[in-house]
């Protein structure tokens, strides 16, 4: 099962700026709302799964890097 906790959302964080990506940019990279993905980084919204497999592609790490906790 997998349960999306803030740590997700800092792990978004986290790769995106290692990409050196704007908040813009990977919103329109993975065609996620620029709103939408603000509230998911801030955790205040719970990213759906396919929006998951959707982050996960543009930041180029698996699902399982960005949910998993090793």
């Amino acid at each position: 099962m997998i349960i999306i906790d803030k740590t997700v959302c800092k792990r978004i964080i986290y790769y995106r700026q290692k990409l050196k990506l704007s908040q813009e940019e990977l919103a329109s990279n993975v065609g996620i709302n620029l709103k939408h993905l603000i509230k998911i980084e801030a955790g205040l919204k719970i990213p759906r799964i396919n929006e998951l497999v959707q982050l996960a592609t543009g930041l180029g790490i698996s699902i399982d890097e960005l949910v998993n906790n090793k």
